[in-house]
């Protein structure tokens, strides 16, 4: 029952706080927490078993403590460094990597009293090693292994990363903004003039602007950075090598060379003690020491080529320098590769070591560290979903585990992805059709999202088998999420879109490629119901995944003839298989079908609701594996659970009022027996659960059954399969009559307002409802919201584009791939009038480059594709998939129409497709000629699906720290999401999405408590991790700094808070125009910070570009449009319009006697400023006279004394205009509580409640 299950979390959420008291990770408030953020990459590996204790005892509390160690280096020189006893070796290592004196060091070992230590190996477990011992770094000879990782780590030290590396997420990395922005404001020196104020808008985030500049999103900070001198010009292998067999038993191990910057060629011997420059040349090949250099053998190849290259030792310093005083956060990888959609210039520089990676398309990645071996994916995923959680600390190692190998997986399969559509991979059938072809690349299985072998014929062939590993998907989450308590398996699985092709990674079943399928499933069905099997051990595993994800066990003939036909019972569908692998562990696989299917869309079935009926369903598909999400599910349940206990509820109570009614006309008293109240009980319990339509008669019973409209699979006669369909049917009707209308509220209220069409599908899938009820939700929202107009028109047609481009991009040859993406988005972007297809013959003669176009007849598809018929596809599209008629013929008649502008549709089709354009500026209005040419297309890159391991410790203790913050218990809000943040950085490491989130509510509970320092470094960490997990636009960024912006104005960073304001708007612009209702919310805190550094006039135009979109889009917030109005009227004042500044507070005044009434202290406030401007108003007219007169000087006329509002004021008024409402409780012996959630002042919580109408997790 839900009841018992929140019962339940509530345990757990205390059990986890209270164990989380000792755990082992870093105690004290994140900022104190000294974790360098890298994450080992040996986790659940044999070598990470190794730093388990031996001695510890299940439920043993790991006793941590701080070691102060003191290390001694190869030079004799020594520091100390702090770490906790529960940490591994290797975190002394990574130490050494970020010290500016040791980073290039690689081949050494620590050792303790002459003995070597293993790296994985915890502090504590090292027998003699306590707080005060000294570790001794010795050099260890090079092996040909140690070699390569040494001259990598050399090249890499000698090179800042590459912004254009960053956009194609090489090697973990992203963009980022925020390290070019200082947090903090240089001093003003004695006798130095002070400069004029830096906080100034630019003119393209002014109010009503139409510049959308893309060329900005990339700071050109970021790029000037990307110039950094390099320290060498080249670095590579000797084409000599490897050394022959009488030079290896010399001690050579490698020949390299060395371009220095100097342009001399260096060539260097790596031997088993060291570097030294040989004696070669460019025309002979001498491997001993060169004159001069019979005892310069180096340790390490910096120290060589400092020796040699005067400006590689100035470079190079200078470049580690720089890189150590990096922010951390920028220099971390992010969990999963992040692209971005517009990429800086880049140039090719010369990296031979690079090239010799990059050609090999046999290389996964780990050939330097574990030569000769291949990562086993699905031993190291089901490995470390079975490892111990029976305590805190056993939990956060199985998570980290967990986490740690999912992202490698990841990145794994996105690679593979690329270099099977880019043909670098041999299928292992490769005589059959190529859609069919199946590859193998790094122990991982890939497949193309084509029918193969008719298996998807009859639910819609292709398209059926490409919306199969989405629903695939969703059943590998559902099934994760529940896993842990059987002891089923499912396959580690990723979806790749690239180049127009969908690609499906899994991992492999021990033994599944060396038998037919036949042989392998013991458990479903591998003909589409025709005959069934089943298992007993699946029985008793999948009975409790069946419960937790709503499936309704069911029985069905297994479809055999006369004695061998018998009933099999099936916990999930039909289709879903399971496999006994060699390892002996049941694997579930093909949970397309675990959720019900959506009835509005299979109209074969006719069967739909009568308000599905008057709502025009059910509708045609492309495919008919259609299914409802698991938060509908979810949500329909939970809804039926609370009906069956209202009606219920009713039932008992009018029973026991006929009762006493009778018991008082008979002048009884009314006595019930146990037998009389369990049969009320029981009668109401039938009424209720005849009324939700359980399918128990007795109790309340809602599961489904995914096979109940099933035509090949066979049921039994006992099976109440109408009871079942009825269900699924009001299911469907649930999501037409609530969540739909309910999301379209939220949206019109603006209580959610996506700033994208990604944000949109994020709160349509959170409600249940998928995506293919965008038309419904179009046809259903109303017109009059011009921003939701925008934002639903937009997504429609990039939907439907998509569709298209998936289409015609399958056809396109690998050298054609940029002239494709550019000539179709430059047919989805022209203007009316717009571009001809490629195909038609020039009329104009060759003599120009470009002036015969191909001819039609050998033409590409893509080729044939013009503005026109482009268009024609989209509204095709749109209404075949979205059942919703487009009426739009180019980009133009979009933005007429919807208001969809131009750069959002470029923005949102280039993230979904996977498209990297040029940062530069584009003329999108021109209609005669392409918008878009070959150069500007920099890389098509992967989209990626995949299911997120959690940290689910964490979450419980976060959800917790909400729950307090919404009660007013901010100091035990504080400490339960502080310790969150500490368990998800165990976790996920110092770098991921959810932390983000987790650090932005911990600045604001900093910021309540009274810390704005704290506050702003934590808020600052946020908005770094959104930019480089999310992307440089993402909306999570946008609001993240605005949230920083608030934070450096409460720390008095005054023109760091209007960069960002600028920053945020400016991205909001080309994300979603002007008239999105966040808008209102960065133009009132951009009005309110100029105001309070009097820039009255700017202020002025921002404040009223607030009020104006706010009232555009419907916004019933009248408190901070109060606010904001006080604010204009103020500064009106100071510029002498006094008229205006009357009217201003007029709005006011009105506003706080309707809500508060004429006594409450705001609105004698309000009616005392109108007073002082009505005096000041009759004291400038009185002047104005007087001047006219000549009486007195024009000068005198101004300023009029206005009085300026204090800094709290102006921090009040925006806490207010970013949600923050700070009220003061009070217990009845008169203390102050220490204030809660939102808004230093008066009123009282149910007006505060009233007017910001916050959600009802932020107030309770």
């Amino acid at each position: 029952m839900p009841a018992a299950t929140v019962d339940k979390k509530k345990e757990e959420v205390v059990e986890v706080g209270e164990a989380a008291a000792s755990v082992a990770v870093e105690k004290g408030s994140p900022k104190e927490n000294r974790d360098s953020g890298h994450e080992s990459s040996e986790a659940g590996t044999p070598d990470a078993e190794r730093a388990m204790t031996p001695e510890m005892k299940e439920g043993e509390v790991i006793e941590e403590a701080l070691y102060i160690l003191h290390i001694e280096l190869p030079s004799g020189d020594k520091f100390d460094v702090q770490v906790n006893n529960t940490e591994m070796l290797q975190e002394i290592h990574q130490v050494l990597l970020e010290r500016e004196g040791t980073c290039h060091r690689t081949c050494y070992s620590l050792q303790l009293e002459g003995k070597p230590l293993d790296h994985f190996t915890e502090i504590r477990n090292v027998p003699g090693l306590k707080s005060g011992s000294t570790l001794v770094v010795v050099e260890e000879p090079y092996t040909l292994r140690e070699a390569r990782i040494h001259v990598r780590h050399v090249r890499d030290l000698s090179r800042m990363p590459e912004q254009g590396d960053a956009a194609s997420a090489v090697d973990g990395m992203s963009l980022s903004y925020l390290p070019f922005v200082g947090l903090g404001e240089k001093k003003t020196e004695k006798g130095e003039k002070e400069k004029t104020f830096e906080g100034l808008p630019p003119e393209y985030v002014l109010p009503g602007t139409k510049d959308r500049s893309l060329s900005l999103i990339i700071p050109n900070a970021a790029i000037a950075a990307n110039k950094t001198p390099y320290a060498l010009k080249n670095l590579g292998l000797s084409p000599f090598n490897p050394p022959i067999p009488p030079r290896k038993l010399k001690g050579d191990v490698l020949y390299l060379f060395v371009d220095t910057i100097e342009k001399r060629r260096v060539y260097i011997t790596c031997c088993t003690q060291g570097f030294y420059a040989n004696g070669s040349d460019e025309h002979s090949f001498k491997p001993t020491p060169a004159s001069g250099q019979k005892n310069a053998v180096y340790h390490s190849l910096v120290d060589l080529i400092a020796a040699v290259s005067p400006i590689f030792k100035r470079n190079f310093t200078a470049l580690i320098k720089k890189r150590v005083d990096r922010p951390l956060l920028d220099r971390l990888p992010t969990p999963y590769p992040q692209f971005a959609w517009l990429a800086p210039p880049t140039e090719a520089s010369e990296d031979a070591l690079r090239a010799d990676d990059a050609t090999q398309p046999h290389r996964v990645g780990i050939e330097d560290h574990l030569p000769g071996q291949i990562r086993d994916w699905n031993e190291e995923l089901q490995t470390t979903g079975e490892m111990a959680r029976g305590n805190l600390n056993e939990r956060l190692v199985r998570d980290r585990s967990i986490f740690k190998i999912h992202s490698d997986f990841i990145s794994a399969s996105v690679k593979g992805a690329q270099a099977v559509i880019e043909g670098n991979v041999m299928a292992i059938n490769p005589a059959d059709d190529p859609k069919t072809h199946m590859y193998i690349w790094n122990n991982i299985f890939f497949s193309l999202g084509f029918d193969v072998k008719d298996h998807y014929k009859e639910f819609g062939g292709d398209a059926a088998a490409f919306a199969a590993t989405s629903a695939d998907l969703q059943g590998v989450r559902a099934y994760a999420a529940v896993c842990d308590e059987t002891k089923l398996a499912t396959l580690g699985m990723a979806i790749v879109d690239y180049r127009g092709f969908r690609v499906t990674a899994q991992s492999i079943i021990p033994g599944i490629l060396e038998r037919e399928q036949e042989q392998s499933v013991v458990y479903g069905s591998i003909d589409s119901g025709k005959t069934v099997v089943s298992h007993e051990k699946y029985h008793e595993l999948l009975e409790v995944a069946a419960k937790e994800l709503k499936m309704l066990p069911h029985e069905v003939w297994n479809g055999k003839e006369g004695e061998e036909a018998e009933k099999v019972k099936l916990f999930t569908s039909f289709e879903t298989k399971g496999i006994i692998g060699n390892d002996s562990r049941y694997y579930v696989l093909d949970l397309l079908r675990t959720f019900p299917p959506d009835v509005h869309y299979l109209p074969e079935l006719n069967r739909v609701s009568d308000h599905a009926k008057e709502a025009g369903f059910p509708h045609s598909f492309p495919h008919k594996l259609v299914s409802y999400r698991h938060e509908l599910v979810n949500a329909f349940v939970e809804s039926r659970y609370m009906m069956f206990v209202r009606i219920a509820t009713y039932h008992i109570q009018m029973k026991a009022k006929d009762m006493k009614e009778k018991a008082v006309a008979d002048g009884t008293e009314v006595q019930l027996s146990k037998e009389q109240s369990a049969e009320i009980n029981a009668d109401a319990m039938k009424k209720a659960a005849e009324a939700v339509h359980s399918l128990d008669p007795e109790e309340f019973d809602i599961r489904f059954n995914p096979d109940c409209f099933s035509t090949t699979v066979k049921h039994v006669e006992e099976e109440n399969l109408e009871a079942q369909r009825r269900l699924i049917v009001d299911c469907g009707e649930f999501l037409l009559t609530q969540q739909i209308p309910g999301l379209i509220a939220d949206l019109v209220d603006c209580t959610v307002a996506p700033m994208d069409g990604e944000a949109l599908v994020e709160q349509m899938h959170a409600r249940g409802i998928n995506v293919r009820y965008l038309g419904h939700v179009a046809k259903l929202a109303p017109t009059t919201v011009a921003w939701l107009r925008a934002l639903i028109g937009s997504e429609l047609v990039v939907r439907s584009a998509k569709h298209v481009f998936r289409g015609l991009f399958q056809s396109v040859k690998a050298e054609k791939t940029a002239a494709a993406a550019a000539h179709l988005l430059s047919c989805l972007l022209g203007g009316e009038g717009g571009v001809d297809s490629v195909a038609e013959p020039s009329k104009r003669k060759s003599g120009k480059k470009g002036g015969v176009r191909v001819r039609a007849s050998t033409a590409a598809e893509w080729e044939m594709t013009s503005q026109k018929s482009l268009w024609k596809a989209i509204c095709d599209d749109a209404s075949f998939y979205y059942n919703y008629e487009l009426t739009v013929s180019s980009a133009d008649g979009l933005l007429e129409d919807w208001g969809v502008q131009k750069t959002a549709l470029l923005r949102r089709m280039c993230r979904a497709f996977g498209i990297q354009l040029l940062a530069k500026d584009y003329n999108l209005s021109t209609s005669s000629r392409p918008i878009f040419v070959e150069d500007d297309v920099q890389n098509v890159y992967p989209v990626t699906k995949h299911r997120e391991p959690e940290a689910n410790d964490a979450k419980r203790l976060f959800t917790r720290g909400t729950q307090e913050m919404a009660n007013g218990r901010l100091k035990e809000a504080y400490e339960y999401i502080a310790e969150s943040v500490n368990l998800m950085t165990s976790v996920y490491g110092a770098m991921h999405g959810e932390l983000a989130q987790a650090l932005r509510s911990l600045a604001r509970l900093s910021y309540i408590l009274g810390d704005p320092q704290d506050a702003l470094a934590q808020q600052h960490r946020a908005a770094v991790m959104a930019e480089r997990c999310y992307g440089l636009d993402h909306a999570e960024t946008i609001t993240e700094y605005v949230n920083l912006a608030h934070m450096a104005f409460s720390n008095l960073l005054v023109p760091t808070a209007l960069k960002l304001l600028y920053r945020a708007r400016h991205l909001l612009m080309i994300a979603a125009g002007e008239s999105h209702p966040f808008m209102s919310t960065i133009d009132g805190n951009i009005g309110v910070i100029l105001f309070a550094v009097q820039e009255f006039d700017l202020a002025c135009r921002f404040i009223q570009s607030a009020e104006r979109i706010a009232a555009a889009a419907g916004e019933t917030k009248r408190l901070k449009s109060a606010l904001l109005n006080h604010v204009m009227a103020r500064a009106h004042a100071c510029r002498g319009d006094f008229r205006t500044a009357l009217a201003a507070e007029k709005e006011t005044y009105t506003i706080y006697s309707a809500l508060f009434g004429a006594e409450h202290d705001k609105t004698k406030e309000s009616n005392e400023c109108l007073r002082q401007l009505t005096q000041q108003a009759v004291q400038f007219q009185k002047r104005m006279q007087d001047a006219s007169k000549g009486t007195t000087n024009l000068a005198q006329l101004l300023p009029i004394n206005s009085q300026q509002p204090s800094l709290s004021t102006i921090i009040d008024v925006l806490n207010v205009v970013n949600g923050i409402i700070v009220f003061s409780i009070r217990e009845p012996s008169g203390e102050k509580e220490e204030a809660v959630g939102e808004k230093k002042d008066e009123l009282s919580i149910e007006e505060v409640k009233e007017e910001t109408k916050l959600e009802d997790e932020a107030l309770d």
